[in-house]
């Protein structure tokens, strides 16, 4: 796995998308904090559409497909260098691919090169697509989705858009779709995976710790917006405007004047600011981070008494409602949804080992010694690589 030419390999299937949207309420909500959406890479193939080839392919056993990819390949490669070198075969017979100086190279010798540099990665190709065909049939949503996300890539690379296909080795609009929907699969993998493994234990803690009932709450919202080419000195002049602004509205709270006025007058929201500031009922997640953490953190009919800082500015908060708790049993999915976008962000080799469980199931068994090691040692890279804990948003 340590081979530079291995790694290229994965080159034309790595499709990373940035889709920054800032969750904003449909009506009444604080703005949501900026999210990504990341399509991750992935060491895999590109995903043809069916054909004749395809069924034929799909009938083939594992055993099958590790036997003769290797063949597929260098017979491939040798038609092509044929079309410009005249193919003749040496004395013993063996076929040659090139003559270079008189030195030859006959097709086994490229077979045997191609093994080395590449043999485990074009097996595991092989395998996780025969794989994926069996356990997911292409839906109408996956086409669905993988054309939405190309009409995205398209809206956000403008004219740069053919330059974003060439610089991922992908050649049109319909290989980016098959693409696509191979992730999509493999999302559905690494989902499934990540559920089976949870255990109860995992699932009630995080119930106790992480799932509140419904709050409302209402704000004041102190904009720190500015131009993106605003300097530092105008960003910072800026800021503290916004905070001074922000402590004297809370100096008028302490004196009695009512929120939902002041909201009025002063809010920067202008989604809730005419409805006195009020946000409706929300839960974790809704929000951004600091928000919430302020929001909950306060009795009812209770405001804070300095200002809470986000990304959008200073906040005035003040709680407004309560609800219960929900169940744990009605909590169940919540949970799991959320571990599951948990894990994802903790572990980036997530997808790899899914697909190595997965592999257990159909009973792969390797014949040739140099693919073989060179499998083992990728599974072994890939399930004793640290996992990386990002930082709670």
């Amino acid at each position: 796995m340590a081979s530079e030419k291995k790694n290229t390999k994965a080159k034309k299937n790595n499709v990373k998308t940035v889709a920054a949207s800032k969750k904003v309420t449909a009506k009444n909500k604080a703005p949501k904090k900026e999210e990504k959406t990341v399509i991750k890479e992935e060491k895999k193939p590109k995903i043809k559409k069916e054909n004749k080839i395809v069924k034929w392919f799909n009938k083939l056993t594992l055993e099958q497909i590790i036997v003769t990819g290797f063949i597929v390949i260098s017979v491939l490669l040798i038609i092509l260098i044929a079309v410009s070198t005249k193919n003749t075969k040496t004395k013993n017979g063996k076929d040659i691919v090139v003559s270079v100086d008189g030195k030859t190279i006959t097709a086994d010798d490229l077979y045997d090169e191609l093994k080395k540099q590449s043999g485990e990665t074009v097996a595991i190709n092989l395998i996780d697509e025969y794989i994926l065909n069996k356990e997911y049939k292409t839906t109408d949503e996956m086409k669905k989705s993988a054309e939405s996300t190309i009409e995205n890539y398209k809206n956000t690379y403008g004219d740069s858009y053919s330059q974003f296909l060439q610089y991922n080795g992908i050649e049109n609009d319909a290989e980016l779709k098959e693409i696509l929907i191979k992730n999509s699969k493999l999302t559905n993998v690494t989902e499934n995976y990540i559920k089976e493994n949870l255990s109860e234990k995992e699932m009630k803690d995080y119930y106790e710790e992480n799932i509140y009932g419904d709050i409302s709450a209402k704000h004041i919202l102190i904009s720190t917006e500015l131009d993106e080419d605003a300097t530092d000195e105008e960003k910072e002049a800026k800021e503290k405007e916004a905070k001074e602004k922000a402590e004297e509205i809370i100096k008028k709270l302490k004196n009695g004047e009512d929120f939902s006025e002041l909201a009025k007058e002063y809010s920067d929201d202008e989604a809730s600011k005419k409805n006195g500031g009020d946000l409706g009922y929300f839960n974790s997640g809704d929000m951004v981070q600091e928000f919430e953490d302020a929001a909950y953190k306060l009795e009812v009919n209770e405001y804070t008494t300095t200002p809470v800082k986000t990304e959008y500015g200073y906040h005035i908060i003040m709680k407004t409602g309560q609800k219960d708790k929900p169940s744990y049993k009605k909590s169940k999915d919540t949970i799991q949804e959320k571990l599951i976008e948990k894990k994802k962000d903790e572990d980036s080799t997530i997808s790899v080992k899914a697909m190595i469980a997965l592999r257990k199931k159909y009973n792969i068994k390797i014949k040739d010694k140099t693919v073989k090691s060179d499998y083992n040692s990728y599974i072994k890279e890939a399930t004793t690589t640290t996992t990386t804990t990002t930082a709670s948003n």
